[in-house]
């Protein structure tokens, strides 16, 4: 599944949003990037994000020979109902969000056809047809950063649910009974343990990347050991339902390299069952391009 003519793709977070051009091989090209601002609101962000594309269109065709993607894939935050572009669901990282008919509204800006799916949903994706999930068959993609999203692949294809609201991972309750609060009243929630966000904010750092540099040097690093092992304890609940041949962490956490991935391991097995204890816990490959990749996929789906 490899696109045949250019297409433009977008990766829109609750941090950041990317924009680029997916061109035949799956290369990435013309990419650009700007801060979200999720709390300026969802027809803000979503002029901001058409008016990036409509930037790397014109970067693109300028050195394509006036040639232009025809198509558009769209990698978002959010639960996002794929029949209509619309986000059936989002938490507190992008407020006013529900219900936004987001895939509209890009098409609109951009002047061509948009298709959009959920960021980890287009992560996992492309990690099963040209990363870390191509030896499974089934497998569920972990990612842990500002938030925490999961992609859940059965049979090579993604598994997106009712209304595009599978693989919500963060909102897997860990510790329900007085934890802290998380989205719509709830607490305990995953998400508000193990994101990379909550390391930073904890651990006192000023970055992801200052506080992953400090931790990949060997520096003691409690809000790291304890999200890892809070992530190993909510991966194993999961994987008594879903029993994946393997878990893929990606997002920023992948920054922390192999020090943390020990201790999510070592809480894992820890928490589940004999039978679940050799399912490998691997980081993703494709790095930061993961989801505009991802996206151009979706739009290849239509």
């Amino acid at each position: 599944m490899h696109p045949s003519e250019p297409l433009l793709v977008f990766d829109i977070g609750g941090t950041k949003v990317a924009a680029a051009v997916l061109e035949p091989g799956l290369v990435v090209s013309s990419r650009r990037e700007m801060a979200t601002q999720a709390a300026e609101g969802p027809e803000r962000v979503a002029e901001r994000v058409a008016a990036l594309g409509n930037a790397v269109l014109e970067s693109y065709a300028a050195t394509h020979g006036g040639a232009r993607p025809r198509r558009a894939g769209v990698a978002s935050a959010g639960q996002i109902d794929r029949s209509t572009g619309t986000v059936s669901y989002a938490t507190f990282h992008l407020p006013g969000w529900i219900g936004f008919p987001l895939g509209q509204r890009l098409a609109a800006g951009l002047e061509i056809p948009v298709a959009i799916d959920n960021d980890v949903n287009c992560h996992a994706l492309a990690e099963a047809v040209c990363g870390a999930g191509q030896p499974y068959r089934h497998f569920l993609l972990a990612a842990i950063g500002t938030g925490v999203g999961g992609g859940i692949v059965v049979d090579r294809q993604v598994y997106r649910g009712r209304l595009g609201g599978a693989g919500e991972i963060g909102q897997l309750l860990v510790d329900p009974a007085g934890g802290r609060p998380c989205s719509d009243r709830l607490t305990g929630c995953l998400e508000v343990y193990a994101a990379t966000s909550v390391m930073v904010e904890r651990g006192g750092s000023a970055s992801v990347q200052e506080l992953a540099a400090a931790y990949v040097a060997g520096q003691p690093m409690a809000a790291v050991d304890e999200a890892a092992a809070w992530l190993g304890l909510g991966l194993a609940s999961i994987a008594h339902v879903l029993a994946p041949e393997a878990i893929l962490i990606g997002g920023s956490a992948v920054l922390l390299g192999e020090r943390y991935l020990a201790k999510v391991t070592q809480a894992f097995e820890q928490h589940t069952l004999p039978s679940h204890r050799q399912i490998p816990l691997v980081f993703t490959q494709l790095g930061a391009d993961s989801g505009l990749v991802g996206a151009g996929l979706v739009a290849l789906e239509g």
